[in-house]
């Protein structure tokens, strides 16, 4: 008698800014979002920039995310979201108390129950940080503790720098040099530094793609990586990283989404 293939579990999530659920020209871009995510069979999605009145559930439960939270950051309609298969345990959030041009942010956490084991005892955040300011984003992920408060894995829009993502060359023409010419904050990496250096968190996609670079690593239409999944060190010693990489969205959003998958060792 054939013994029947064993398959160990596979857990897909992922990280995109939906830009309050327009395109460029202002379009609703509900559809062409949900095409382009839907083939993943994602298990998880982290959402940021949600407009909560524009199509946020019609959004989750298409691409077969039943369970959803949202939480505002912006205004009372406006934030991050966590969208899953599985059935949420307990969400908490908290907003940063930082006074800056960039905006109020915030933070999204949730357990989930633990119908499938990469869930098991693990805790999700979602967050998006200042746009405008690298002090201004230390403050706020600073305020949020992600490591003190045992966050396992971490995902969103940081706009925030790696500078191992950038050949000299193309730093200097593409990173600074439209920095400089816009009149925008010059790059600095202090944020990144601090989640992988100090704090201890694994840049997936770095893990995954230790020699991509320049134009494919971009996740913004500034031709940066800004967006990520961090995950702390000791969910590495049960599941491989089997895969992360960027997904192109087409111009449907200002953002390409990010894609990790793992697998149970």
């Amino acid at each position: 008698m054939a013994l029947r293939s064993m398959t160990s579990p596979i857990f897909r999530l992922a990280t995109i800014n939906v830009h309050g659920f327009q395109n460029a020209r202002f379009q609703n871009n509900l559809n062409e979002l949900i095409s382009i995510l839907k083939p993943l069979n994602l298990d998880l999605l982290a959402v940021e920039e949600v407009d909560k009145t524009n199509g946020w559930q019609k959004f989750c439960q298409e691409l077969g995310l039943n369970y959803f939270q949202f939480e505002t950051s912006y205004n009372r309609y406006c934030g991050n979201g966590l969208a899953s298969k599985y059935s949420i345990q307990s969400t908490s959030s908290q907003q940063a108390n930082v006074s800056c041009s960039g905006g109020q942010r915030s933070i999204l956490q949730c357990r989930f129950n633990d119908e499938h084991p990469f869930l098991r005892n693990h805790l999700f955040a979602v967050t998006h940080l200042d746009h405008l300011n690298e002090d201004h984003r230390l403050k706020q992920i600073k305020q949020f503790r992600p490591n003190d408060k045992q966050i396992d894995v971490l995902l969103g829009d940081f706009n925030a720098l790696t500078r191992d993502d950038y050949s000299d060359k193309y730093y200097q023409n593409i990173v600074e040099g439209k920095r400089r010419q816009s009149g925008w904050e010059l790059p600095r990496f202090d944020l990144t530094d601090l989640l992988t250096n100090t704090w201890k968190y694994e840049d997936v996609f770095r893990i995954a793609n230790p020699e991509l670079k320049d134009e494919d690593v971009v996740t913004c239409e500034y031709g940066t990586r800004i967006d990520y999944i961090y995950i702390q060190r000791k969910v590495l010693q049960k599941w491989n990283l089997t895969k992360c990489e960027i997904i192109d969205t087409k111009g449907a959003t200002d953002h390409n989404a990010v894609l990790a998958e793992f697998q149970l060792k």
